[in-house]
């Protein structure tokens, strides 16, 4: 995860001076972006399948 989280904030940047909202939009990014080692869908879809599958159970 760090390697995607440097495209956003460079190493040795301290997360001090950003504004929460941008940190919202940077892990909302990551969250969408489909990933190869989960079929490619992205971790907020297999979030909601996962919270769906326990309101079912």
């Amino acid at each position: 995860h760090n390697r995607m989280l440097r495209e956003f904030i460079p190493k040795g940047v301290t997360l001090r001076p950003l504004s929460y909202s941008y940190l919202l939009e940077v892990t909302d990014t990551i969250n969408h972006r489909p990933r190869k080692i989960m079929g490619y869908t992205t971790p907020a879809e297999r979030l909601q399948e996962e919270l769906a599958d326990l309101q079912a159970a």
